[in-house]
């Protein structure tokens, strides 16, 4: 038995609390991004949520992408865990776009046309990410910042990123050099393609990398350009207590780049996913390979070790998706249902100890995220290793249904109201998410009818407990009943709601509470609607608002007031 090591604990949650605001990057609005948001957006939400007193700034995660399939969008259903994606570069902010040379003075003039500019402004206004129409853009954009940067001498931040990668990055690279290549035959799967180059380390490969070698280090390059940007938003957080909080998906694509580089650390007959719960009546099928056990801990667990380093780089805090994994993960064989699934172990102590150890390295706080099935035990053992649970207020509740009162809140916590597959709390209340899985087919009318009673008992119980603990009053239920079930379109109408809940977590010994940026903006359509792919706009809806306006919104800011006197000003229990 591996002795428990300890996770890092800011300073900040050792004593006491902190706060802060959760984003999806790529919703995020301005008048300056090229439709989509991007890492110069991210740096200026930093710098907002630091002027109103917030401690963290948690995104979704920014793992790279099929870099061939745009609009295969999920930030859970990476090609590399390892490395990020390049659609969030900051065009503009790439040192080349500003370099002396003709052909820098070409690209300015172009993106600066009335042409251009009109095709930025249609991407921009767009209530929705079009991924074909921004990559488009700026895939076109950052093949001429790359010509642009052979023409100098190469920068030794990016020789001496490439020499970091290392065989991981080269493997990277190479892949998404291949997966260009043959995208163009119509085979953008690694599986179609010929078997020797189905084998990373196969001569057949290393020659043809050989032989492209320009491409292969303009993928590279992609890789140093999103880490010097990322490396940037984290310096603007060091205004913030505890920083960036970052995300780690829970597994990668089998048609992905670590996947193809290696393959023995993977069960490709398998998929995971999870049995009946909350968050999937049916079960759920992520298709995604499971990890082999004993690959996890090969070479003493480097390259989960690896993994985490990686990704901490540039985080004060981590966010494990289902956690869980590291004690067990539920297995389905490949095209059977979730029915047909079990719980497989994993070596958890050793898992945890590689964690804390690389969190206590990294100066990382982690995050589990522990929704869901969870192991009898599990919670306790995080909490031996002072790895934060994740509590999110919609399944926080007793076992009569009612919500859990702030004092059954657990101390290494982070608290939240809701999560990406779930509705921001306006839409929860007026059952947008139902109205969703009945227009999208996937719930038939007496189901979503009889749903739709369940949850304005839920929306009673919420509003019951918001009273019980002095967030709202009578007058102000009733108002709050009344908006609910007029389903008012104002989203202003359901500040009271939203503010009330954030006022209750605030009052939570949780020693983190985070306020997500859709519930601030009383936004009603969840960002992900699970079991969905072309049937709803997964990880495509923006903001209701852009960062500018944002900025000075005084219903955030006396959200923001409110939750940090909750939890800085000594009001909870």
């Amino acid at each position: 038995m591996i002795s428990p090591g300890r996770a890092y604990v800011p300073a900040v949650l050792e004593r006491g609390r902190s706060w802060g605001f959760a984003v999806n990057l790529y919703a995020l609005r301005s008048q300056r991004n090229w439709g989509i948001g991007d890492f110069t957006d991210l740096r200026t939400f930093v710098r907002f949520a630091a002027s109103a007193g917030a401690g963290i700034v948690g995104t979704s995660p920014l793992h790279a992408l099929h870099y061939e399939e745009p609009d295969a969008a999920s930030p859970y259903s990476p090609t590399s865990r390892y490395f990020r994606n390049p659609i969030y570069l900051d065009i503009e902010a790439v040192p080349q776009f500003a370099s002396d040379s003709p052909r820098a003075a070409r690209l300015r003039e172009r993106v600066r046309s009335q042409r251009f500019a009109a095709q930025l402004s249609g991407l921009r206004d767009a209530p929705t990410v079009s991924y074909s129409g921004v990559t488009r853009a700026k895939w076109w954009a950052l093949e001429e910042l790359y010509a642009i940067a052979l023409e100098a001498e190469r920068d030794p931040a990016w020789v001496a990123f490439v020499e970091l990668g290392g065989q991981r990055l080269e493997r990277f690279a190479v892949f998404e050099t291949l997966t260009e290549h043959f995208a163009r035959e119509g085979r953008r799967a690694w599986s179609a393609w010929p078997p020797e180059f189905q084998d990373a380390t196969s001569e057949t490969v290393r020659a043809w990398a050989a032989r492209r070698r320009r491409r292969v280090d303009y993928f590279k390059f992609l890789q140093w350009l999103a880490d010097e940007q990322l490396a940037a938003v984290a310096h603007d957080a060091r205004r913030l207590e505890i920083g960036l909080y970052l995300d780690v998906a829970v597994g990668v694509d089998a048609e992905g780049a670590d996947v193809w580089s290696e393959p023995n650390s993977y069960v490709l007959d398998e998929t995971i996913g999870a049995p009946p719960d909350p968050l999937g009546p049916l079960g759920q099928n992520w298709g995604l390979p499971p990890p082999d056990p004993q690959g996890l801990l090969r070479d003493g667990g480097a390259a989960f070790s690896e993994l985490l380093a990686r990704n901490m780089a540039h985080a004060g805090a981590l966010r494990l998706d289902h956690v869980m994994a590291l004690m067990r993960l539920f297995r389905i064989p490949r095209g059977k249902s979730p029915a047909e699934g079990t719980y497989v172990p994993y070596p958890f102590d050793e898992l945890m100890a590689l964690a804390s150890a690389q969190s206590a390295r990294a100066r990382c706080l982690i995050v589990g995220e522990d929704l869901g099935n969870v192991p009898d035990g599990f919670r306790e053992r995080m909490e031996q290793h002072a790895i934060f649970s994740y509590r999110v207020l919609l399944f926080e509740r007793e076992s009569d249904g009612s919500f859990k009162a702030p004092g059954r809140y657990p101390s290494l916590a982070l608290a939240t109201a809701t999560t990406h597959d779930l509705p921001p709390l306006a839409g929860w209340a007026v059952a947008r998410d139902i109205d969703s899985w009945e227009r999208t087919g996937l719930m038939g009318a007496d189901w979503a009818a009889a749903a739709r009673t369940s949850r304005r008992v839920d929306v009673t119980r919420l509003v019951e407990a918001l009273q019980r603990n002095g967030e709202l009053d009578g007058a102000g239920a009733e108002a709050l009943h009344r908006t609910v079930d007029a389903r008012a379109p104002d989203p202003s109408r359901y500040d009271p709601l939203v503010r009330a809940v954030y006022r209750y977590l605030g009052k939570t010994g949780s020693r983190l509470v985070l306020v997500a940026l859709d519930d601030a903006l009383a936004e009603f359509e969840q960002v992900n609607l699970p079991g969905t792919f072309f049937e709803y706009p997964n990880w495509r809806r923006k903001n209701g608002s852009d960062l500018e306006h944002i900025a000075s919104d005084e219903r955030i800011a006396a959200l923001a007031a409110e939750v940090c006197e909750r939890v800085k000003g000594g009001s909870g229990p």
